[in-house]
């Protein structure tokens, strides 16, 4: 029925809309931290709620106004640098941009300084080990340009190193943030300078900015050429010092700008992530390298961070360290920061603007969505804990801070895996209890809430239980209905009414539901009505202002019982949809628990692009990380490094194209890559879509062609039109079909065409039980006889496949009885059939 719901005095009918992740653009006063939520796409930088605005600090808050990007974070955010080379603690991995601020503190306090992740946000807790007051006369938005400059510089030149008046030192990318700090620091203390730049512009823009600079030692950044000038400049010596920010080939060529007994810093990432290896002939010279590792010393060195902390509050007072020229962009022009940063165009810092005033308690107006946290001190309860989904539930819940934790099961702990997640928590700090309290019994849901509560005052309550008993209707009995019911719809009540009195601080009460709910599913009415039940008590509990979510999963890979079924196949198609990764699952959790809607959904519905629109998303794509806003502005012919495409681009271009598009190309390929080429590839990629589909749709109705009508399926024998449709009759026709035992449209076109009266054999209905060829032909024979050949005394069996086994078993008893013809076995050998039939 189309409209089969009654509620509140009305009919209607449920249906699924598209539920719009709208992100919320205001100000705010929470804690809202900036994620590339996929690391190499620089489009997906969004705003989304931070922990601070559920989890208590453990340290003083700052808030902040002004936070300063670095070649680290765009390392990060572009998928250059992975986020486990220098963060290990999964529970620190999502708020990871942003190391340098400037703020004010509760009690107004301006500040600047440096924490260890996650300065891109508009609150930070702050570190006293690196927390600077900002001097007078200086704003924030130049204070937020000095901690990690000047942290950098002042660790590789005396913590790492110790510089003295008349070394001399080779300074690379000398316009940008840590190379202007370095060329102030080194004039100051008398030192030598030699520097590079990548533009004229640049090189005008420090002679006017250090008069004290000699044009004469400031090179090229983009190729070797310093080289050559350094030695020509030193006589052929060399320098004392490199700091160096340059990788793969410019890295081995300011190695070889070393005097003898130099001292080589490398402040750069890249090449210690790709192991790049070094000319060890060089070090004969006595030369020493060392890596300048700021995020290494405040981790583990924090005796050496005091020691760094005072020298740079020293020459602050002294007026040596001074604020560096910035560029400002506003909070939600994140993705137009980091790819101007990217390019290498900035000098100085590049700043985002966080609060127009530092009196401000909000921030400038941001798009940001809403996340769900925990507090460490409230417990969660997870009926179906320990299966896989309720692992992964559980270690979501666990990242997002709870630290009490009551795990249902009916079974317990009967895995290796489960015990090693286990434990892998308790390394967390979290508290797990194992509960195997029978849920479907009132008392035994109230016994788990009580030993919820024991641990903290319950916030969340997660049904995740399942029993299948799947039989098609006619196969359903009272008992299956209850069993499926009792882990589902049954717990849910009891649930509802005992933690309305035992939970006054619940949060979250969310059951999993499925789409055989929602769309339903052949075989499974109980486990529909199953989760109907839980979703109509989700919306009771809605109406009444009490917390409820209801969530219909589609198929789901990789854990469960689908994953289970289908083995390893998890791209195959199952009603239109595909198998939803698990971390897809995961992904999807913060929009669906955060929705006001009680009942939602999650599926991976399977699309097909268009060749143009395909075609179309790929170029769009390309343009976008490289800033092309008008395809007619460049040649389709020039190849994408012409164009401008620098290393960091290229990187993006070859996440987004594998990732989204599924085409991979080598770096030579990138490189001569033109608009018309990619346009190419995409249209070749789509017209290879739409084949792949319309072959995957002839082979669906060829399936399909294999079933017939179910309502004509409990008839035992099936007369078919054919050319001979006369009542009286003296060979007739008799068809055995496959395993499917019913009459399908290609039978009955067969038997249009066929000059004799036609007849179909179906067991479908009559031999479910039965495991023997004998008797499945036992259940069916007499009535078959009586029908169709009573009356004659020859005929024409035609067994098809399975069929052929019973189509031998039939001929030979009608044989018995006298009658004489032939039989035609289509796809089925005697031979063959009777020794498979033996041995099974």
């Amino acid at each position: 029925l189309a409209i089969n719901v009654y509620r509140n005095g009305q009919w209607g009918c449920y249906r699924h809309f598209k539920l719009h992740e709208d992100p919320r653009y205001e100000s705010t006063t929470n804690h809202c931290f900036a994620n590339c939520v996929k690391p190499g796409d620089l489009s997906s930088f969004t705003w989304m709620v931070g922990p601070l605005s559920e989890q208590p600090p453990t340290s003083p808050l700052v808030k902040v106004v002004y936070s300063s990007l670095n070649f680290k974070d765009v390392m990060i955010a572009t998928g250059r640098l992975s986020i486990e080379t220098f963060c290990t603690d999964r529970l620190q991995q999502e708020c990871i941009l942003g190391f340098e601020y400037s703020g004010v503190t509760a009690t107004g306090k301006r500040v600047m300084g440096i924490i260890n992740a996650g300065c891109m946000a508009t609150l930070i807790e702050s570190d006293t080990l690196f927390t600077l007051d900002v001097p007078d006369g200086c704003t924030l938005e130049q204070a937020a340009s000095i901690p990690t400059v000047y942290a950098t510089v002042y660790a590789a030149f005396f913590i790492c190193s110790h510089i003295r008046k008349g070394n001399s030192i080779l300074i690379h990318a000398g316009t940008g943030g840590i190379g202007l700090a370095a060329i102030r620091v080194c004039l100051a203390y008398g030192l030598e300078v030699f520097t590079t730049v990548s533009t004229k512009e640049k090189r005008e823009f420090l002679l006017s900015y250090f008069p004290d600079l000699n044009p004469n030692n400031i090179g090229n950044s983009r190729d070797t050429s310093f080289e050559t000038l350094i030695k020509e400049r030193t006589d052929g010596r060399g320098v004392d010092f490199v700091l160096n920010s340059l990788s793969e080939e410019k890295l081995q060529a300011s190695i070889r700008c070393l005097a003898r007994g130099g001292h080589f810093l490398e402040i750069g990432k890249y090449d210690m992530m790709k192991d790049s290896k070094l000319a060890m002939a060089l070090f004969q010279k006595g030369i020493t390298f060392t890596a300048v590792l700021v995020d290494l010393l405040f981790k583990e060195k924090r005796d050496l961070m005091q020691v760094l902390h005072k020298l740079i509050v020293e020459d602050i007072s002294k007026g040596i360290i001074q604020p560096l020229p910035t560029t400002v962009f506003q909070a939600h022009e994140i993705e137009q920061a980091f790819r101007y940063l990217a390019t290498a165009k900035h000098i100085g810092k590049v700043v985002l603007k966080i609060r127009d005033n530092e009196d401000d308690l909000a921030s400038v107006p941001i798009s940001y969505l809403p996340r769900v946290y925990c507090n460490p001190e409230q417990s969660f309860v997870i009926a179906g804990g320990l299966g896989g989904f309720g692992l992964e539930l559980a270690d979501w819940l666990i990242i997002r801070g709870c630290r009490k934790l009551v795990l249902s099961s009916s079974r317990g702990i009967t895995k290796p895996y489960q015990q090693y997640r286990i434990n892998t928590w308790h390394t967390y700090g979290v508290q797990v209890l194992i509960s195997t309290e029978d849920i479907s019994t009132e008392n035994g849901c109230r016994r788990l809430l009580q030993q919820a509560i024991q641990m903290g005052p319950v916030a969340g309550i997660f049904n995740l239980a399942v029993q299948l008993r799947d039989a098609i209707i006619e196969n359903q009995s009272v008992d299956k209905f209850a069993e499926c019911l009792a882990p589902k719809a049954t717990a849910t009540h009891h649930l509802d009414l005992i933690s309305r009195e035992l939970c006054p601080m619940l949060k979250h009460f969310v059951v999993f539901s499925s789409v055989s709910c929602g769309r339903g599913n052949a075989g499974q009415s109980n486990y529909g009505m199953a989760n109907s039940i839980m979703e109509r008590i989700i919306e009771h509990r809605v109406a009444q202002g009490l917390p409820g979510k209801a969530i219909q999963w589609g198929a789901i890979g990789e854990v469960g019982i689908v994953a289970d079924m289908q083995e390893d196949k998890i791209d195959m198609e199952i009603g239109g949809t595909l198998q939803q990764r698990l971390s897809s699952c995961i992904q999807v959790l913060d929009q669906l628990l955060t929705t006001a809607e009680p009942v939602v959904a999650s599926m991976v519905v399977a699309e097909k692009r268009s060749s143009s629109g395909g075609a179309k998303n790929i170029v769009e794509a390309v343009m976008n990380i490289m800033n092309i806003r008008d395809m007619k502005s460049v040649s389709v012919e020039s190849t994408l490094a012409d164009i401008g495409m620098d290393s960091l681009m290229a990187v993006e271009i070859r996440q987004v194209l594998e990732r989204d598009f599924d085409i991979i190309l080598t770096p030579q390929d990138l490189r001569t890559l033109t608009f018309s080429k990619l346009q190419k590839l995409a249209d070749a990629k789509a017209e290879n879509e739409a084949v792949e589909a319309a072959t995957q749709q002839l082979q669906l109705e060829d399936l399909l062609a294999s079933f017939g009508d179910e309502a004509a399926s409990h008839h035992t024998v099936l007369r078919l039109p054919s050319k001979c449709n006369d009542l009286e009759y003296d060979r007739p026709v008799l068809i055995i079909p496959g395993i499917e035992s019913v009459c399908s449209p290609a039978w009955t076109k067969i038997a249009s065409e066929i000059n004799a009266p036609t007849f179909m054999l179906q067991t479908f209905a009559r031999a479910t039980d039965e495991q023997t060829i004998a008797g499945i032909v036992d259940t069916v024979f007499d009535e078959m006889f009586e029908t169709v050949f009573a009356k004659v005394e020859q005929f024409l069996v035609i067994g098809y496949s399975f069929g052929s086994l019973l189509a031998l078993e039939i001929v030979k008893r009608l044989e018995a009885r006298s009658l004489q013809g032939k039989l035609m076995l289509i796809d089925g050998s005697p031979l063959y059939l009777q020794r498979f039939a033996s041995h099974h």
